[in-house]
């Protein structure tokens, strides 16, 4: 019996086991590189125990002996991650999940979770039909298709005819949308740990092989090719999940035989969570006269005296711009523990700066950050005071619940947490929004 060790992000556990080759390879894969945090610390102590200590990567770790699941508390469960990217990507994907099966909100294994719904969803796109493409091939040939290759032809078989080098338009299905399909199903028939969904998974996998041959596990050659239109627009759910499930499983050897595999399913909620919140900021300040820029960088803020040109830029998670007065304010988004705890002394600092590098004038230096909580909750409030006495900077906090903001966002209308996510804004960075909130929505205290 595999024991399964549970813990939420940021948790720290303690446990038995007796690493084995591939237990430490792994481990190995995990821990933090050069810039990249550990997306799970483990680490191997004496008297065969082990020390496990989560982050903002959430998702199933199989080792050897031993099983990690960190769940995702803080978004409220499984099913509550697949609403956060249904929402931030605008497709559906709890639709292609089965209806006769009870899936609790807090469900655990994500992975199972995606990979149903991955499967429900090829099952619905090969019932209604493959499609099939025109692709560019070259072949060797003993009649004529398509149109010679002459210089390929005289390089290759000079003065013979009995094989012609040839180059012709193969309609098939052996195209990026349904060679992604197969990559991820083929991955997932060799993680999965549920039998039914590794026999659903199988079976699929082989359909598609009868048609489709994928190139590589990486999921971002096919979406550099997959441009959706009409035609393949059916396909884009169903490619989002082949994505996290690829992207999930990148630290996985699936080339172990599956008796002896480790694995690692692992989702990143801190970019998933700054991408939910960019979305929900973005669309709530629609028809303001707020907006938010994305990622935005400034160069021109750290300067080398000697040389004078640019020495590093900020990057800001966002930067709310009043387009009225040409004011604005830098707001950073963290999937951190801060309704429970203080802020990290380089978050301050991070802050801080941008408040310097992009406030001043007539409109107080000021930055903000956006969490996320278990409760709707303000705060810290924390201000530079220098020796002068006079403020400086300021920086202000938001907690946001993401389970209730989620479920105001699948009503039919959800224009009442729009309005108080533009409250927010405004706490945040100072700036007015003259949008009037509708009635018997209650603002966020200042």
């Amino acid at each position: 019996m595999v024991e399964t060790i549970e813990l939420a992000e940021y948790e720290t556990r303690f446990a038995r086991a007796q690493p084995t080759t591939d237990d430490a390879r792994l481990a190995d894969r995990l821990s933090a590189h050069g810039d990249a945090s550990a997306r799970l610390d483990v680490r191997w102590l004496a008297n065969n125990r082990v020390e496990i200590r989560a982050s903002s990567w959430v998702g199933v770790v199989r080792f050897s002996g031993f099983e990690v699941r960190i769940v995702p508390k803080l978004a409220g469960g499984a099913l509550r991650v697949l609403q956060m990217i249904e929402y931030t990507n605008g497709v559906r994907l709890l639709t292609h999940l089965p209806r006769e099966q009870q899936l609790p909100a807090n469900g655990n294994d994500l992975f199972e979770l995606i990979v149903m719904a991955l499967i429900h969803a090829t099952r619905s796109l090969i019932r209604d039909g493959l499609i099939r493409d025109y692709r560019p091939m070259d072949d060797t040939l003993t009649v004529m298709r398509g149109r010679l290759r002459v210089r390929d032809q005289f390089l290759r078989r000079y003065g013979s005819f009995h094989r012609l080098e040839c180059q012709f338009d193969e309609y098939d299905g052996n195209i990026p949308e349904n060679q992604l399909l197969a990559a991820a199903l083929t991955a997932s028939a060799t993680c999965v740990r549920n039998d039914r969904l590794r026999t659903d998974a199988r079976i699929l996998a082989g359909q598609l092989a009868d048609i489709c041959e994928p190139p590589t596990r990486d999921p971002e050659w096919y979406f550099q090719r997959i441009h959706y239109g009409r035609r393949n627009k059916p396909y884009q759910p169903a490619h989002d999940l082949a994505r996290l499930v690829l992207n999930g499983l990148a630290l996985s050897d699936l080339t172990i035989p599956s008796s002896q595999r480790v694995t690692a399913f692992l989702l990143n909620m801190n970019t998933l969570f700054e991408r939910f919140v960019t979305r929900l900021v973005n669309d709530s300040l629609n028809d303001s006269p707020l907006r938010a820029a994305v990622q935005s960088g400034f160069r021109s803020v750290i300067i080398d005296d000697t040389t004078g040109n640019a020495y590093s830029a900020i990057r800001p998670d966002l930067v709310v711009v009043d387009t009225q007065t040409g004011d604005r304010a830098p707001v950073d988004i963290k999937y951190k523990l801060y309704d429970t705890k203080k802020l990290d002394t380089a978050d301050i600092y991070q802050l801080f700066t941008y408040a310097y590098a992009l406030g001043g004038g007539e409109y107080a230096r000021r930055a903000g950050l956006i969490y996320a909580s278990t409760t709707s909750t303000t705060g810290p409030a924390l201000r530079i005071m220098p020796a002068a006495g006079v403020t400086d900077a300021r920086i202000y906090g938001v907690g946001i619940d993401i389970p209730r903001i989620l479920e105001a966002l699948g009503t039919l209308d959800p224009q009442p947490v729009y309005a108080e996510v533009r409250s927010i804004v405004q706490q945040l960075t100072g700036l007015a929004c003259n949008l009037p909130a509708p009635a018997g929505v209650a603002n966020v205290s200042h």
